[in-house]
């Protein structure tokens, strides 16, 4: 039997009697002697049987063994729950981290510079085009001429408009002389009535004397028919008088209407002529404004239709509109105010600063952004419009706090922390995230500022958890987005 052998049969020999001492016998105590000693049984020449009895005796030792290693292994086994339950019961250790104000925040955005005021001058009539007298790029003042168009048959319309327009206050002047003559005739008439009233009073007042007269008989019945008949003569040229004046009288009304509708006509004609001198007015294209021409179509000789295509667009330079687009997450910060870097990246010269002029005040649907302006004097020429530009904002980040990237726990609701009480009890918060910020990460909501947050969170982490705090090295700073 090799020493190997000899050796592990000992200390299985050893296992075997300390867990049953009453297998202590002296027998055993002899095997496991020999074994220690590295000597086994042998054989005597004297007693050649010996070695087969040594062998019984060892596996009957290995059987013993098994069936005293068995039960307590399995005491054993009974054990570990025990140990493991109490390891779980252990607080956990835990690295926390905290919060940290979220100062004023930067952000770059595309910007475009556009000029004070555009305008894009077109022709008002059809004509062709006489003469030009501005080219591109030049400064023009406000009322400047820039071209001439020549208008044969607006020229001709208008002289044509003229004509009826003195037509027409010829026609009011005639019909206004009429209506003098009425207002005579209508005196002669009245004038006529007032003979005749005044006639048949007198016949009236005959009448009755002639009447006595023949009640004393001092004039004949024939005298007296005669005043009588005198006086219904004189009755009805009143009637005819009257009729003449209301007839006079209708005419004059007359006369007044048809003034009023010759007048219109004049007005309407009149108001034909001035539209026609304004369109003529038109033949002249000059500068709405002061600025530069930055595009001219005009050409001599070509034909110019009425509101068709731009002659020329003039710009207002002096001053510059930088409009940017703010994005949804920006744009409640951004206000009339805020402090706006302006730089041209092709640009080595320094950035310009500015405010927040104007914003459009309502986010749009389509892109979700906000239309922002930066008014900047332009004297300098400084910047061109059309141009690209980059706008810094630095907008206001009120109650956000910046919390650091490692302590942010992705769920299926979304972003949550871990936060650890003061009853040192784990609390599992969701969060609203803003701007990243690398090693920190702005939370808008679900933050207060004053929390413990754990480092690295695993999903072990449960509400109620009790755990022990480690504090970090060092506390962190107020972090200033850039």
């Amino acid at each position: 039997m090799s020493p190997n052998s000899l050796a592990l049969g000992a200390n299985h020999f050893d296992r075997v009697t300390e867990l049953n001492p009453a297998a202590r016998s002296s027998t055993f105590v002899r095997a496991h002697s020999r074994l220690r000693a590295g000597r086994p049984d042998k054989p005597t020449p004297k007693r050649p049987g010996n070695h087969w009895k040594w062998l019984v005796v060892a596996m009957l030792a290995g059987g013993l063994a098994l069936a005293y290693l068995e039960p307590w292994s399995s005491l054993a086994n009974q054990s570990s729950p025990m140990a493991e339950s109490h390891s779980i019961d252990a607080p956990r250790t835990v690295t926390i981290d905290h919060p940290a104000a979220a100062a004023a925040a930067s952000v770059v955005l595309p910007a475009t510079i556009h000029p004070w005021q555009t305008a894009e001058l077109h022709a008002r009539v059809t004509g062709y085009l006489k003469a030009w007298h501005h080219d591109l790029g030049s400064t023009v003042q406000a009322g400047e001429l820039l071209a001439e168009i020549d208008t044969p048959e607006l020229d001709q319309e208008l002289a044509e408009g003229v004509a009826l327009a003195r037509e027409a206050d010829a026609a009011v002047d005639q019909v206004r002389a009429e209506r003098i003559e009425a207002e005579a005739d209508l005196k002669v008439a009245e004038a006529q009535l007032d003979r005749v009233r005044a006639e048949v009073e007198l016949a009236r007042s005959q009448l009755d004397r002639r009447e006595k007269l023949l009640e004393r008989r001092a004039i004949s019945q024939e005298e007296f028919e005669n005043f009588h008949r005198d006086l219904a003569v004189r009755t009805a040229d009143v009637a005819a008088a009257e009729a003449d004046v209301a007839r006079r009288r209708t005419n004059r009304q007359t006369r007044t209407a048809i003034i009023a509708a010759r007048l219109a006509t004049a007005k309407s004609r009149q108001a034909s002529v001035d539209r026609l001198e304004e369109l003529q007015n038109f033949k002249r294209i000059v500068a709405p404004f002061s600025g530069v021409v930055t595009q001219r179509v005009a050409e001599v000789g070509m034909l110019v239709t009425a509101g068709e295509g731009s002659l020329f667009v003039v710009e207002d330079m002096n001053r510059v509109r930088v409009q940017l687009h703010v994005p949804q997450a920006y744009s409640a910060q951004t206000r009339t105010g805020v402090v706006a870097q302006v730089h041209l990246p092709e640009s080595a010269g320094p950035t310009v600063a500015g405010t927040i002029t104007r914003t459009a005040e309502s986010v749009d649907a389509q892109s979700r952004t906000m239309l922002a302006e930066v008014e900047l004097d332009n004297t300098s020429n400084h910047f061109q419009p059309g141009s690209y530009a980059q706008v810094t904002l630095m907008t206001q980040q009120s109650n956000n706090w910046a919390i650091p990237t490692n302590t942010v726990h992705m769920q299926v609701d979304g972003p949550h922390v871990v936060v650890v009480n003061d009853q040192d009890e784990i609390e599992v918060r969701q969060v609203s995230l803003g701007r990243d910020l690398g090693p920190r990460v702005v939370a808008v909501e679900g933050i207060r500022g004053d929390e413990r947050l754990v480092v690295n969170p695993s999903d072990d982490l449960i509400r109620g958890t009790r755990v022990q705090v480690s504090e970090p090295q060092a506390a962190l700073p107020e972090i200033a987005q850039r």
